[in-house]
This record gives C-alpha cells, structure tokens and sequence, in this order.
C-alpha cells in the first residue's frame, strides 16, 4: 500500500466546480447534437492550423432512457489516452453530462486516495470531465464538416 507524505492534506472535491462544468457540458452537447432523441451519432472534423491530418471527434449514443442517456466521445481513433472512448451520463432532469467511465477503467469514483494503485490522480474523473469540456469547446469554435447519422426509429406492432 502506498502511504501519503505526512502533512499533506487529502483532497476534497470542489462540487459547486464539478457541477457547474457538468452544466456547461451538457449545454455544449445540446448546442452541438441538437435534439438528442434524433441522432444516433455525430462526427465533427477538428479544424487544424498545420498540414497534420484532420481530426475527428465522434460522438455516439449507446443507451436512452426517459431522464438518463449514455454517450460515447471519441476523438480520432488511435491507441493514445486521449483518443479513448470516453462513457458520458447525460442526465435531461438536471440538465448534466459527466464523465462516468473510459475505455480502459470501469466506472471512475469522484475522489482517489493519493498516492495509489491504480495511477489515478485525485481528481481523476474532475480532470476528465474539463478535458470533455475542452473538446466539446474546440469541437463548437473549430469543427469543420459535422456529419449527423439519424436515429432509426423501429416500431414493433403487435400482432392482431
């Protein structure tokens, strides 16, 4: 187990922060997609100012409910950190989005012990969730090309 250095204080989660960027995230995923029950996925290509190849965020639905949806952000599709799927709750009651989970953790909880185990920093999912604001940000100021997939709606009718 790895111990702390003495004197140094634990971290305490700012939640008025954590949710006002949870607020500000939400608004820039409806400003972008729109209206959510009518994507199923949007890709907005990221403006670039050197001749490096363009780079796309992807954004994809993966569960609705009546006052939670789930969301898949992704930008490009390398293998670095910053390119793997992020998991985002979307709650439409408080109008929030978080970070809950990536690609390579299971579900991330709002405060680590630090030092720790897994390498995770204190504010792990806080840090995450500004990095989604950024992205969100840059997708809003310099996306180019954005490509809406719309939903596909199936209706089960009953057999008479």
């Amino acid at each position: 187990m790895i111990e702390r250095a003495p004197g140094k204080r634990r971290y305490i989660p700012n939640l008025t922060q954590q949710m006002a960027t949870a607020e500000f995230n939400y608004h820039r995923l409806q400003r972008l997609i729109g209206s959510f029950d009518d994507v199923d996925s949007l890709s907005v290509t990221l403006q670039q100012v050197t001749a490096a190849p363009a780079i796309e965020l992807h954004l994809r639905f993966l569960e609705r409910f009546n006052y939670t949806t789930t969301l898949e952000v992704q930008l490009g599709g390398g293998k670095q950190w910053w390119q793997k799927p992020l998991h985002l709750r979307l709650y439409h009651d408080m109008r929030m989005a978080e970070v809950v989970k990536s690609a390579d953790y299971r579900q991330y909880r709002g405060s680590y012990g630090y030092p720790n185990n897994q390498g995770l920093m204190a504010d792990e999912k806080a840090q995450l969730n500004s990095y989604l604001a950024l992205l969100l940000q840059q997708a809003m100021q310099h996306g180019t090309h954005l490509r809406r997939q719309p939903r596909q709606v199936t209706e089960v009718l009953a057999a008479v």
